[in-house]
Protein backbone atom coordinates (compact mmCIF):
# COMPACT_ATOMS: atom_id res chain seq x y z
CA UNK A 1 0.00 0.00 0.00
CA UNK A 2 2.70 2.97 1.03
CA UNK A 3 4.75 1.74 -2.57
CA UNK A 4 1.50 2.41 -4.55
CA UNK A 5 1.06 5.61 -2.74
CA UNK A 6 4.58 6.56 -3.93
CA UNK A 7 4.14 4.99 -7.21
CA UNK A 8 0.51 6.63 -7.79
CA UNK A 9 2.32 9.52 -10.04
CA UNK A 10 4.10 7.86 -12.33
CA UNK A 11 2.26 4.50 -12.76
CA UNK A 12 -1.03 4.74 -11.06
CA UNK A 13 -2.72 7.65 -13.05
CA UNK A 14 -0.83 6.85 -16.19
CA UNK A 15 -2.46 3.77 -16.88
CA UNK A 16 -1.42 1.24 -19.28
CA UNK A 17 -3.22 -2.09 -20.44
CA UNK A 18 -1.43 -4.07 -17.96
CA UNK A 19 -1.86 -2.22 -15.13
CA UNK A 20 -4.76 -4.15 -13.85
CA UNK A 21 -1.82 -6.42 -13.07
CA UNK A 22 0.62 -4.80 -11.89
CA UNK A 23 -0.65 -2.04 -9.75
CA UNK A 24 -3.35 -1.34 -6.92
CA UNK A 25 -5.48 1.08 -5.84
CA UNK A 26 -4.02 3.22 -2.73
CA UNK A 27 -7.31 3.77 -2.08
CA UNK A 28 -9.06 0.72 -2.20
CA UNK A 29 -6.10 -0.97 0.21
CA UNK A 30 -5.90 1.74 2.25
CA UNK A 31 -9.48 1.82 3.13
CA UNK A 32 -9.21 -1.79 3.33
CA UNK A 33 -6.23 -1.58 6.02
CA UNK A 34 -7.66 1.14 8.09
CA UNK A 35 -10.65 -1.30 8.81
CA UNK A 36 -8.14 -3.92 9.75
CA UNK A 37 -5.88 -1.69 11.69
CA UNK A 38 -8.86 -0.36 13.60
CA UNK A 39 -9.64 -4.42 14.70
CA UNK A 40 -6.10 -4.84 15.48
CA UNK A 41 -5.88 -2.20 17.67
CA UNK A 42 -9.51 -3.30 19.15
CA UNK A 43 -7.85 -6.48 19.68
CA UNK A 44 -4.39 -5.44 21.33
CA UNK A 45 -5.99 -2.69 23.64
CA UNK A 46 -8.64 -5.30 24.92
CA UNK A 47 -11.23 -3.20 23.54
CA UNK A 48 -9.43 0.32 24.98
CA UNK A 49 -8.74 1.60 22.04
CA UNK A 50 -9.65 2.16 18.17
CA UNK A 51 -8.58 3.89 15.38
CA UNK A 52 -10.59 6.67 16.33
CA UNK A 53 -8.45 7.10 18.65
CA UNK A 54 -5.34 7.41 16.85
CA UNK A 55 -7.07 9.99 14.43
CA UNK A 56 -7.91 12.14 16.98
CA UNK A 57 -4.37 12.00 18.47
CA UNK A 58 -3.10 12.82 15.36
CA UNK A 59 -5.22 15.93 15.31
CA UNK A 60 -4.41 17.36 18.22
CA UNK A 61 -1.04 16.41 18.28
CA UNK A 62 0.02 17.32 14.76
CA UNK A 63 -2.48 19.26 12.82
CA UNK A 64 -3.69 21.96 15.53
CA UNK A 65 0.13 22.18 16.21
CA UNK A 66 0.69 23.33 12.43
CA UNK A 67 2.85 20.07 12.04
CA UNK A 68 3.08 17.34 9.88
CA UNK A 69 3.30 13.99 10.09
CA UNK A 70 5.94 10.81 8.99
CA UNK A 71 4.68 7.34 8.65
CA UNK A 72 7.16 6.84 11.56
CA UNK A 73 4.86 9.51 13.49
CA UNK A 74 1.40 7.54 12.58
CA UNK A 75 2.97 3.71 13.84
CA UNK A 76 3.74 5.57 16.57
CA UNK A 77 0.49 6.49 17.41
CA UNK A 78 -0.78 3.61 16.49
CA UNK A 79 1.26 1.58 18.54
CA UNK A 80 0.42 3.78 21.35
CA UNK A 81 -3.04 3.34 21.33
CA UNK A 82 -2.65 -0.76 20.81
CA UNK A 83 -0.52 -0.82 23.88
CA UNK A 84 2.03 -2.66 21.91
CA UNK A 85 4.37 -2.99 19.11
CA UNK A 86 2.53 -3.05 15.59
CA UNK A 87 5.69 -3.40 13.66
CA UNK A 88 4.73 -6.93 12.40
CA UNK A 89 0.92 -5.25 10.96
CA UNK A 90 3.27 -2.28 9.44
CA UNK A 91 6.17 -4.63 7.95
CA UNK A 92 3.93 -7.39 6.12
CA UNK A 93 0.93 -5.36 5.51
CA UNK A 94 1.61 -1.40 5.09
CA UNK A 95 5.54 -1.39 3.71
CA UNK A 96 5.35 -5.26 2.77
CA UNK A 97 3.58 -7.12 0.02
CA UNK A 98 1.61 -9.91 2.23
CA UNK A 99 -1.58 -10.92 1.64
CA UNK A 100 -3.76 -9.53 3.76
CA UNK A 101 -5.26 -11.61 6.57
CA UNK A 102 -8.73 -10.92 6.96
CA UNK A 103 -10.41 -13.75 9.03
CA UNK A 104 -7.77 -13.22 11.40
CA UNK A 105 -8.71 -10.00 11.80
CA UNK A 106 -12.30 -10.17 11.73
CA UNK A 107 -12.49 -12.75 13.95
CA UNK A 108 -11.74 -10.30 16.38
CA UNK A 109 -15.61 -9.30 16.07
CA UNK A 110 -16.88 -12.78 15.84
CA UNK A 111 -16.80 -12.79 11.79
CA UNK A 112 -15.27 -14.44 8.90
CA UNK A 113 -14.94 -13.97 5.30
CA UNK A 114 -16.40 -16.68 3.31
CA UNK A 115 -15.67 -17.15 -0.11
CA UNK A 116 -17.83 -20.54 -1.24
CA UNK A 117 -21.35 -19.06 -1.28
CA UNK A 118 -23.40 -17.30 -3.45
CA UNK A 119 -25.28 -14.55 -1.76
CA UNK A 120 -27.98 -16.40 -0.81
CA UNK A 121 -26.34 -18.87 1.05
CA UNK A 122 -26.52 -21.57 -2.06
CA UNK A 123 -22.76 -23.00 -3.16
CA UNK A 124 -21.22 -20.90 -5.73
CA UNK A 125 -22.62 -21.74 -9.38
CA UNK A 126 -20.59 -22.45 -11.69
CA UNK A 127 -20.46 -20.00 -14.92
CA UNK A 128 -18.57 -19.98 -17.41
CA UNK A 129 -17.01 -16.70 -18.01
CA UNK A 130 -14.08 -14.58 -20.26
CA UNK A 131 -12.59 -12.33 -17.55
CA UNK A 132 -10.83 -9.57 -19.80
CA UNK A 133 -12.53 -6.44 -20.24
CA UNK A 134 -13.89 -5.89 -23.89
CA UNK A 135 -14.58 -3.01 -26.03
CA UNK A 136 -16.94 -2.86 -28.73
CA UNK A 137 -16.29 0.22 -31.33
CA UNK A 138 -18.87 -0.14 -34.64
CA UNK A 139 -18.18 -4.19 -35.42
CA UNK A 140 -14.92 -4.47 -33.91
CA UNK A 141 -14.75 -6.61 -30.42
CA UNK A 142 -11.77 -5.85 -28.69
CA UNK A 143 -9.52 -6.83 -25.63
CA UNK A 144 -9.09 -3.74 -23.52
CA UNK A 145 -7.10 -5.32 -20.67
CA UNK A 146 -6.78 -9.16 -19.15
CA UNK A 147 -6.44 -9.06 -15.28
CA UNK A 148 -4.12 -12.44 -14.35
CA UNK A 149 -5.61 -15.63 -13.24
CA UNK A 150 -8.67 -15.32 -15.43
CA UNK A 151 -9.86 -17.60 -18.71
CA UNK A 152 -8.82 -15.06 -21.18
CA UNK A 153 -5.31 -14.64 -19.37
CA UNK A 154 -4.66 -18.23 -19.30
CA UNK A 155 -5.48 -18.79 -22.79
CA UNK A 156 -3.34 -16.30 -24.03
CA UNK A 157 -5.60 -13.37 -24.80
CA UNK A 158 -3.69 -9.54 -24.86
CA UNK A 159 -4.76 -5.94 -24.53
CA UNK A 160 -6.00 -4.53 -28.13
CA UNK A 161 -6.94 -8.31 -29.61
CA UNK A 162 -9.52 -8.43 -31.95
CA UNK A 163 -12.31 -10.86 -30.92
CA UNK A 164 -13.37 -12.09 -34.63
CA UNK A 165 -15.27 -14.99 -34.18
CA UNK A 166 -17.00 -17.02 -31.30
CA UNK A 167 -17.96 -20.72 -32.61
CA UNK A 168 -17.80 -19.59 -35.91
CA UNK A 169 -20.33 -17.07 -35.70
CA UNK A 170 -19.24 -13.28 -35.79
CA UNK A 171 -18.33 -11.68 -32.30
CA UNK A 172 -20.28 -8.96 -31.06
CA UNK A 173 -19.84 -8.28 -27.10
CA UNK A 174 -23.63 -8.87 -26.83
CA UNK A 175 -23.09 -12.60 -28.74
CA UNK A 176 -20.09 -13.60 -26.69
CA UNK A 177 -22.27 -13.05 -23.30
CA UNK A 178 -25.69 -14.69 -24.50
CA UNK A 179 -23.08 -17.79 -25.86
CA UNK A 180 -21.08 -18.01 -22.51
CA UNK A 181 -24.40 -18.05 -20.64
CA UNK A 182 -25.59 -21.03 -22.29
CA UNK A 183 -22.11 -22.79 -21.65
CA UNK A 184 -20.61 -24.31 -18.42
CA UNK A 185 -17.44 -24.20 -17.34
CA UNK A 186 -14.96 -26.12 -19.68
CA UNK A 187 -17.46 -26.63 -22.70
CA UNK A 188 -15.46 -26.63 -25.92
CA UNK A 189 -16.53 -23.33 -27.18
CA UNK A 190 -13.37 -20.61 -28.80
CA UNK A 191 -13.41 -19.28 -25.37
CA UNK A 192 -13.64 -21.42 -21.82
CA UNK A 193 -15.02 -20.55 -19.02
CA UNK A 194 -13.99 -20.97 -15.01
CA UNK A 195 -16.08 -20.95 -11.41
CA UNK A 196 -16.43 -17.42 -10.21
CA UNK A 197 -17.15 -17.33 -6.18
CA UNK A 198 -18.88 -14.65 -4.60
CA UNK A 199 -17.60 -12.75 -1.02
CA UNK A 200 -19.67 -12.57 2.32
CA UNK A 201 -18.45 -11.45 5.08
CA UNK A 202 -20.50 -13.94 8.05
CA UNK A 203 -20.75 -14.47 11.54
CA UNK A 204 -18.78 -17.39 12.93
CA UNK A 205 -20.55 -20.88 14.24
CA UNK A 206 -19.96 -19.73 17.77
CA UNK A 207 -18.73 -16.54 18.96
CA UNK A 208 -17.85 -15.80 22.09
CA UNK A 209 -19.20 -13.28 24.43
CA UNK A 210 -15.71 -11.70 24.17
CA UNK A 211 -16.46 -11.61 20.23
CA UNK A 212 -20.40 -10.54 20.59
CA UNK A 213 -18.96 -7.28 23.39
CA UNK A 214 -16.49 -6.71 20.74
CA UNK A 215 -18.88 -6.44 17.47
CA UNK A 216 -21.62 -4.40 19.18
CA UNK A 217 -18.34 -2.05 20.20
CA UNK A 218 -17.15 -1.81 16.44
CA UNK A 219 -20.44 -1.27 14.60
CA UNK A 220 -23.13 -0.04 17.23
CA UNK A 221 -25.56 -2.66 16.28
CA UNK A 222 -26.41 -6.50 18.16
CA UNK A 223 -24.40 -9.48 16.96
CA UNK A 224 -26.44 -11.25 14.56
CA UNK A 225 -29.40 -13.10 15.69
CA UNK A 226 -29.16 -17.44 15.29
CA UNK A 227 -25.01 -17.22 16.72
CA UNK A 228 -24.87 -19.05 19.73
CA UNK A 229 -22.26 -18.20 22.03
CA UNK A 230 -19.77 -20.35 23.64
Amino acid sequence: AEESSFDAWIKYYRPDENSINSSVSYYDKGAILGLLLDLEIRKRSNGAHTLDDVMRALYNDFYKRGRNYTPEDFQRTAEAAAGTSLEDFFSRYVRGREELDYNAALDVAGLRLDTASAPDGRPAAEEAYLGATLDQTGDRLTVRNVPAGTPAYEQGLNAADQIVAVDGFRATRDFLNARLADRRPGDAVTLSGRTSAAYRILPVPQPTDQQKRNYQAWLAAPFPLGSRSQ
